[in-house]
């Protein structure tokens, strides 16, 4: 039983916008930004630090480091535009201290050259108006407490004023789908998360909590402009799912819980929410939810037996690692491939599209 009492931001009350807009993602994140009271929100935080506004250091978080070429609408990475679409708000309103973070990952045992500003580049952020911040290459010791204990973060996150969790909306096959929470787990600095996050007494939904514990997020978007679902949807999907909606709240573990309900999923199955309402001792969410509920059509979810199966074998890390890197989208050619098997993972990496069929359920 969790000693930890319920947390302030994460246990509230909450309302979650559902945007949605036939024709334009901007229309759809406006009025997103708009219903949520976003920057009513940022304004609060602001007040409470009695900080100047030019001081004010606001961290945004996207999805960044699945990208693997520049698609426009991607349906595996959150869509620069919408970013800086929202960084342009904040810049309206007198904010001039904002940051695009990111932390390099597992695309590492594959690929060279993989850099957070190198994939930035690559899906289309310009900076204009801010700076992007490679966690990887601002560690220093932070206590998480729990199973991480004394590690390392990423001085940007961790000296931000106001954190903003810029999602997108997929699957995946570790803990079904992977939202505003998840996408946190990649501030956590090393790049080789298999050997740091998984296995030997911890588990990466356990070190999630953990930083959103210690460093709160103010805020949640979910890019569900053009989404990604089946077994691999975090990393590629052939036939994105064109959802046209944006997701906002200031709460984005109930974030997280409606974006379940719209993939037909109960949310409870997710790991991360699991270790979230266990490690905060939630029993309940009363959850406003203001938009359209109608599940997402067509939509197909990870198996639970395929998630059952490869959280056994993440508990292993040389096995763990080898399907990491066999399971790797092909990369933009600025991205050389690692050189040691080169040939034996490419082949491997064209397999795994075929089984990857057979480890999907359809709604």
């Amino acid at each position: 039983m969790s000693s930890k009492t319920s947390h302030p931001i994460y246990s509230r009350d909450a309302t979650v916008v559902l945007a949605r807009h036939e024709t334009d993602k901007f229309s759809a994140l406006q009025r997103a930004i708009a219903e949520s009271r976003f920057f009513d929100n940022v304004e609060l935080a602001l007040e409470r630090t009695g900080k100047p506004r030019k001081d004010f250091l606001i961290a945004i978080k996207p999805n960044l480091m699945t990208a693997s070429v520049r698609e426009g609408g991607s349906p595996i990475y959150t869509d620069p535009q919408l970013v800086e679409y929202l960084i342009e708000g904040l810049r309206d309103r007198g904010f001039r201290d904002i940051a695009v973070v990111e932390a390099r990952n597992v695309y590492d045992y594959a690929y060279e050259g993989r850099s957070v500003r190198a994939v930035a580049e690559l899906a289309g952020y310009s900076g204009n108006g801010y700076r992007i911040e490679d966690l990887s290459e601002q560690k220093e010791p932070f206590d998480y407490g729990g199973v991480l204990g004394l590690h390392v973060v990423g001085k940007t996150w961790r000296d931000a004023d106001y954190r903003v969790s810029f999602a997108k909306n997929k699957t995946h096959w570790q803990c079904y789908y992977t939202g505003c929470m998840k996408n946190i787990y990649g501030c956590l600095p090393e790049w080789d998360k298999m050997k740091s996050y998984h296995g030997k007494g911890r588990e990466f939904y356990q070190c999630c909590i953990l930083i959103l514990d210690k460093l709160p997020v103010g805020f949640g978007f979910l890019d569900a402009w053009v989404s990604a679902d089946g077994f691999a949807g975090h990393v590629r999907d052939g036939k994105p799912n064109q959802t046209k909606t944006v997701l906002a709240s200031d709460n984005i573990l109930a974030l997280d819980w409606v974006m379940g309900e719209k993939m037909s999923l109960d949310p409870k199955a997710n790991y991360v929410i699991q270790e979230a309402l266990r490690y905060w001792g939630i029993t309940s969410l009363n959850i406003t939810r203001s938009g359209d509920m109608t599940p997402w059509r067509p939509w197909t979810n990870v198996r639970p037996l395929s998630v059952k199966v490869l959280d056994l074998i993440e508990e292993h890390y040389r096995v763990s690692r080898f399907f990491s890197r066999a399971f790797a989208s092909e990369q933009d050619e600025r991205f050389r491939p690692v050189q040691r098997g080169r040939w034996f993972f490419g082949a491997l990496q064209k397999l795994s599209k075929l089984v990857e069929r057979l480890m999907v359920s359809k709604t």
